[in-house]
């Protein structure tokens, strides 16, 4: 019996959507430009980037992020040295109405993905990938998407990295600390500006989803009770 009752699981779960790998690039870099906040600077502070709902089609659990360097050329040869903390949440504010003061714009799903060294040599070219230690399921019906940085012991090595940034859409907006240096609750906000970003995600299966697996899963244990009695 239990040997049918396995191959019955199989068959249900075998009905989920594939999971795995897939990159969404959010942007497209300005010809020529860049920006070193806050992974290419000695950035000592915190940073938010904040994404528009309709980036995305559906909800997604994220397993990593991706910067761009293909537009701007500083010679630099290392990434930066120190500890970057990541944490992502669903944001109750949005790109038009971000707010100054990063706490506000932090979810109560507030979930940290990542603390570590970035550290690595570099060339032009090269794409910035960080893979999280904590994946995190975004749900776009139920909010923006917040990305959160703190940077600590922050130095450039190999000298600034220029990451591809997106100034010409609608697609996210930025709170940042001038200079690099922390300045407190309260950051500088700009609208219609980021990094040109890429996340790896895996599909998340839907709730209908879900009740067919758990009904495909229920019809076939009553097949199997029937047929053994």
């Amino acid at each position: 019996m239990k040997k049918v009752l396995l191959c019955a699981v199989v068959a249900c779960l075998a009905t989920l959507p594939a999971m795995g790998g897939t990159v969404l690039k959010i942007g497209t870099a300005d010809p020529g430009s860049g920006n070193c906040f806050p992974f290419g600077c000695a950035y000592n502070a915190e940073y938010q980037q904040i994404y528009n709902q309709t980036d995305f089609s559906g909800p997604i659990q994220i397993t990593d992020l991706s910067l761009y360097n293909t537009q701007y050329n500083s010679g630099a040869t290392q990434t930066d040295a120190g500890t970057f903390t990541i944490s992502l949440s669903t944001s109750p504010k949005n790109i038009n109405n971000v707010s100054g003061a990063f706490a506000q714009n932090i979810g109560g799903d507030n979930t940290q993905v990542f603390s570590g060294s970035i550290n690595q040599s570099w060339n032009f070219g090269d794409t910035l990938n960080i893979h999280f230690t904590t994946p995190f399921n975004y749900d776009p019906s139920k909010g923006s998407l917040l990305i959160d940085v703190t940077g600590t012991g922050v130095s450039t090595p190999g000298g600034a990295i220029y990451y591809d940034v997106d100034s010409t859409q609608q697609l996210f907006s930025r709170v940042y600390c001038s200079g690099g240096v922390a300045c407190g609750q309260n950051g500088t906000v700009q609208t219609d500006y980021g990094w040109v970003t890429g996340l790896t995600y895996n599909s998340v299966p839907e709730p209908g989803t879900l009740v067919m697996l758990g009904t495909g899963l229920l019809g076939a244990v009553g097949v199997i009770r029937r047929r053994i009695l």
